[in-house]
């Protein structure tokens, strides 16, 4: 069987919490029946909103909800998924968005002041959206990254 990321979550836990190792013991952990479990980590099923928060939560693997939401999820399919990255790497891309949006903020005044985009406030408003893009990007993955370092429960 390939592992897919449920599989390998479960088995990465089960290093903490040996009831994990198998589906018929972690079913009661996760409140999934086995079966289901099974077809989960197998690829055949795709797991639901409470399936997946459920696993995320006793697997201490809050990525989970981010992959799913990125790819299994039908209103959140095409969202950039998120990587765990070092806190550096989250920080220089949170700073650079910032400074991008402080020095701009005399462009964003100018194209929100009166309400309307005008032809020649396009190019400014796109960099702007692009940016603030990033920001949240960078707002998702320092949340990620606090919620696998044990920061935010």
């Amino acid at each position: 069987m390939e592992e897919n990321i449920y599989r390998k979550a479960r088995k990465k836990a089960a290093r903490q919490k040996p009831l994990l190792n198998n589906c018929e013991s972690a079913q009661d952990l996760v409140y999934i029946e086995r079966t289901k479990l099974l077809a989960i980590e197998s690829g055949d099923k795709i797991p639901g909103p409470d399936d997946v928060a459920s696993m995320a939560r006793v697997y201490d693997a809050p990525e989970l909800c981010n992959y799913y939401c990125s790819h299994q999820c039908p209103l959140g399919a095409g969202k950039p998924p998120l990587m765990y990255e070092d806190l550096s790497e989250i920080a220089v891309r949170l700073l650079s968005a910032m400074h991008y949006l402080e020095k701009s903020s005399d462009t964003i005044y100018k194209v929100f002041e009166d309400g309307k985009i005008n032809d020649y406030e396009v190019e400014d408003f796109m960099k702007i959206i692009e940016t603030v893009k990033k920001l949240s990007y960078s707002a998702d993955s320092l949340e990620l990254w606090a919620k696998k370092n044990g920061y935010i429960k």
